[in-house]
Order: C-alpha cells, then sequence, then structure tokens
C-alpha cells in the first residue's frame, strides 16, 4: 500500500511541476550594482598642489578659481558663490554660519567639482523666498550645478526655509559627517545619484528626505548607501530613487507618511538594521525588491513589502500591515484599492514572490504573503499570522504556491485559505478547525516520538492552518496541540494533507457572515 501510494506521489509530483513551471531564477542585492554608474571623482583631486586661502566672512564671497578655501566665522545675510568654470574646489568649513535671507548659503554657478570638509560646528540658512535674480531651479540652502561631495568629522546643520536642503544637479556623496536638516521640501536631492559612504543623518522634511531624481540617462538616478546612521521623519517618501536604491549596510529609523524606501525600478538590501512606521508601502520597488540579509522590522505600514518581483534570501525581517504583508503585485505604486496599479484576479506570470532564507514573519489584516503569480518557498522559517475576514487569505497565489525548502506555518481566515501546493518537494498540512480559535492560542505540531516538529503562537484570532516542513515524514502521524492540549491526531498521506472540514466554520469568525467579504481586487 504504501509503495502505491509513493507512485502517486511521483506522478502528481511530475504533473503539478509542469503544470506550475516551477523553474525560476534566483537573485541577490549585488546584480542592482552592474546598473549603477558610480562617479567617485573627488577620490582623484590632488589637493595637495593647491594653496589654502583662509577666508573670516564678514560679507558675501565669490570663489572664481581651484583651491582650498578654509572658511571661518559669521555671515548673517549672505552667501558663499562658487564660480569656478571647470576648477576645482573645496571649502573647509571650520564652525562657520551663513544665513541668506534672499537666497542660497552656498551657491555653486560652475565647477567641476565641489568638495564641502566640515570642521567643528557649521549652521546654514536660506530665505522662506528667493530673489528674482536666481535661476529658476535654484532651491537649496546648498545648490551645486558640479558633482558635490561632503567630507570631514563635523557637523552641518541645514534649515532650509524655501524648499530644499541639498541638491546636486549631478552626483551628491556623503564621506563621513553629521547632517541635521530640517527643509520645508526635500532634504538631500541629488539628481543623478545620492552616494553615501559613510555619515549621521537626522533630516526631517515635508516632501522626500533623499531622492535622485534623474529619469532619463542610463545607471544613473540611483541612491547608492555603503553605512552610515538614518533618523528619518517625512510628510513624503523617506529615500526614493527613480531608478534604483542598493544599501549595504546602515542603521535607518524612518517614519514616513508615503513609502519608506521607494524605488520606480529596483531596490536591493545586503544588510543594515531598519526601523520603519509608514503611512504606505514599507519597502516599494516598481520592478524588484531583494533582500540578502539585516534586520527589517516594518511596525507599522500600509503594505509591507511590493515589488512586481521579490526575493528574500536572508535576513530577520518582522512586517506589520494593514492590507498585505508581501505583495508581489507589479507595476506603479498604487496599493490601496481604487488606486492606479490596482490589480484583478488573473493570474501575472510576471509577478514572483521566492523565500530562500531567512527568519520572516508577517502579520496582516490584508493577504499575509501574496503574488499575483508564483510563490516560492525555497529555504527559510516563515510565520504568517493572516487576516480574520474571510475575504483574503494568510496565503494568495495567482498562479500557485511551490515549497521545496525552509519552514512555513500561516494562520487565518478559512473562507480564501490556500494550501502550500502539491509541488515538490516538502510535505504540507492544511488543517481547518471546527470553531475560531482566540488570538494567543499556541499551535505545536508533535511526532509519534513527542517531538516538536511546528510550533506557533497566533497574534489573532483565526479557524485556518497551513504548515510546511522538511520534517514531515510520509505515513507518518502526528498530533496538533492547541495550548499543551490534544486536539488531533492526523497521518500525512500525500504531499498537502487536509485536516478538518473546509466548509464547517468557513463563515465563522468574528465579524463574517456568508457573503460579507468578497475578494479584494488588490493582491
Amino acid at each position: 500500500m504504501k509503495r502505491i501510494v509513493a507512485i502517486l506521489l511521483l506522478v502528481t509530483v511530475v504533473v503539478v511541476g509542469v503544470v506550475l513551471n516551477i523553474s525560476h531564477t534566483k537573485s541577490d542585492a549585488t546584480k542592482i550594482i552592474g546598473a549603477i554608474d558610480v562617479d567617485n571623482g573627488d577620490l582623484k583631486i590632488n589637493w595637495d598642489r593647491y594653496q589654502t586661502v583662509d577666508i573670516e566672512l564678514s560679507e558675501s564671497v565669490t570663489i572664481a578659481e581651484s583651491g582650498t578655501y578654509h572658511i571661518t566665522g559669521t555671515l548673517t545675510n549672505g552667501m558663499i558663490k562658487v564660480q569656478a568654470g571647470v576648477g576645482e574646489v573645496r571649502l573647509v568649513l571650520d564652525n562657520a554660519t551663513i544665513k541668506n535671507n534672499t537666497g542660497p548659503a552656498i551657491l555653486c554657478a560652475s565647477a567641476e567639482d565641489l568638495v564641502i570638509e566640515l570642521v567643528g560646528d557649521n549652521a546654514l540658512e536660506d530665505g522662506g523666498s528667493y530673489a528674482s535674480d536666481y535661476d529658476e531651479d535654484v532651491s537649496g540652502a546648498i545648490y551645486s550645478k558640479a558633482d558635490l561631495t561632503f567630507q570631514g568629522e563635523g557637523t552641518l546643520n541645514i534649515t532650509a526655509n524655501y524648499l530644499d536642503a541639498i541638491v546636486g544637479k549631478d552626483d551628491v556623496k556623503f564621506n563621513g559627517g553629521i547632517y541635521n536638516i530640517v527643509a520645508k521640501d526635500d532634504g538631500i536631492r541629488g539628481k543623478d545619484s545620492v552616494y553615501v559612504v559613510d555619515g549621521k543623518f537626522n533630516i526631517n522634511t515635508v516632501a522626500d528626505a533623499i531622492k535622485s531624481t534623474n529619469e532619463t540617462d542610463n545607471g544613473k538616478g540611483f541612491v547608492l548607501i555603503e553605512n552610515g546612521d538614518f533618523e528619518i521623519a517625512t510628510s513624503a517618501k523617506g529615500v526614493k530613487a527613480t531608478n534604483s536604491i542598493l544599501i549595504y549596510n546602515g542603521d535607518f529609523t524612518i517614519e514616513s507618511y508615503d513609502d519608506a524606501i521607494h524605488s520606480n525600478n529596483y531596490v536591493g538590501i545586503i544588510d543594515g538594521n531598519y526601523s520603519i512606521n509608514s503611512g504606505d508601502d514599507g519597502i516599494h520597488a516598481d520592478r524588484e525588491l531583494i533582500i540578502d540579509g539585516g534586520n527589517v522590522e516594518i511596525k507599522k505600514s500600509y503594505e509591507g513589502l511590493e515589488a512586481q518581483v521579490i526575493t528574500v534570501n536572508g535576513g530577520n525581517l518582522h512586517i506589520v500591515a494593514s492590507d498585505d504583508g508581501m505583495n508581489a503585485g507589479g507595476g506603479a505604486d498604487g496599493s490601496a484599492n481604487n488606486r492606479p496599479g490596482a490589480g484583478a484576479f488573473d493570474a501575472d506570470l510576471n509577478c514572483v514572490l521566492s523565500v530562500n532564507g531567512g527568519d520572516i514573519y508577517v502579520n496582516a489584516a490584508g493577504d499575509g504573503i501574496d503574488s499575483n503569480g508564483y510563490i516560492y518557498f525555497n529555504g527559510g522559517n516563515v510565520a504568517v499570522d493572516g487576516p480574520t475576514n474571510n475575504g483574503n487569505g494568510a496565503l494568495d497565489s495567482g498562479a500557485g504556491i511551490v515549497m521545496s525548502g525552509g519552514t512555513v506555518v500561516a494562520v487565518g481566515a478559512s473562507g480564501m485559505a490556500e494550501t502550500l501546493g502539491d509541488a515538490p518537494s516538502v510535505l504540507n498540512i492544511s488543517v481547518y478547525f471546527g470553531s475560531a480559535q482566540a488570538a494567543q492560542t499556541n499551535i505545536e505540531i508533535k511526532n509519534s516520538a513527542g517531538e516538536t516538529i511546528l510550533s506557533h503562537t497566533a497574534a489573532k484570532t483565526f479557524n485556518h492552518l497551513a504548515a510546511g516542513s522538511e520534517k514531515f515524514v510520509l505515513g507518518e502521524t502526528y498530533t496538533i496541540y492547541i495550548n499543551g492540549e490534544e486536539y488531533q491526531d492526523f497521518k500525512i498521506s500525500n504531499i498537502t494533507t487536509t485536516v478538518g472540514n473546509s466548509s464547517v466554520n468557513q463563515y465563522n469568525m468574528p465579524g463574517s457572515a456568508p457573503g460579507a467579504n468578497s475578494r479584494q481586487t488588490r493582491r
């Protein structure tokens, strides 16, 4: 009999494998670097060939030649203007204070490179309105048409009363320093790029905190962060790029009304610590989001992670979402129902969500883990506290779920419950409970030897459990324990073993009634 069951399982695996087309490409975040054109021109400058000019501020200063300029003192109404053609200019701000009532504090009209080196405590402030003789696009307390680099160990305090704090029309780079920024519009805006090697950033903005805006040039319009400490509070987006965002490391605390991290193309996270409270998506990429490691805690979001393709290769993820926790939905940002970009029921095979490693916890009021196309569980440990309403599911795929490794435990309402699939090769169970189980209920699955195979304490009420583990063995008997008490025995008889009756409690969750919740149009 066991041999017949095994043969039937093999046939099922082959057939389902063909139907689901389970082959897919594994990605890691380093692929993004190939699409980024990094400019390190500041490292090639030999400053030793220039003499240092000392300037004690008392009135506006115009710098017309290459060189190093040591700036001290206080300027109560004026600015430093750099107009050096294709020259190389380094401004060493040494406990300097500059305020301009009618324009920028520092304006670079022309140069090949402008380097601002910070010594001590420095302060810059622009006016609430600019004089009419400035170019129309001049909009920052620091405004540079040249490549702009910040370095040193000092502090720069910027108050941007007009619009932006720092604007670079080419590349903007940070290599150390402390930045305290308050801006009426954007905090840091680099057209071609924002590149952070290191630094400490305290940014409070009405518009986006850090952004790169070039939409037309290949390899430009990116944000690259190697390290740093970021405290961001914004009424818009935290970190934004028209092309790609790649973060190697750093400590991030982001409070944002809109997406905390947003790219119109790719987002790659390799390491770092992230504490996110977002009024919209925690991390969003129009095309692909790749997480290779790090500690990502999304404490509040509409959707936690959203992209057309989501790949998690490692890291510790803790996601709380008022809608979907992880959503491979594709297209431009449009998380909420009825927004532009909202999807319908049809499967989209371009949407793929893959978990290859890491420890992931999702607490979602909508779908827990959702893809308009496929969901692949290839490794890692995943726990989902899904919806309490029958119009959503702890797991939701448009084309199918393939589990070939790792551990998954997903609880939620049973109305739209989905199993972990019949494709190879991890055995899994789909459990329908006879009545709704209360929040804080502990579920354990133990084998006949009393060893715990799976354990989860639910954050919310639930009446369905989908669980898969490489520890399950075909033909073996297991016991479900609820709060330490035996609930039911079952035998693993197939790739997916169903326990309980799917129709018994489908509409008996708190707040649910037959027909009360229809499937949301957003996946």
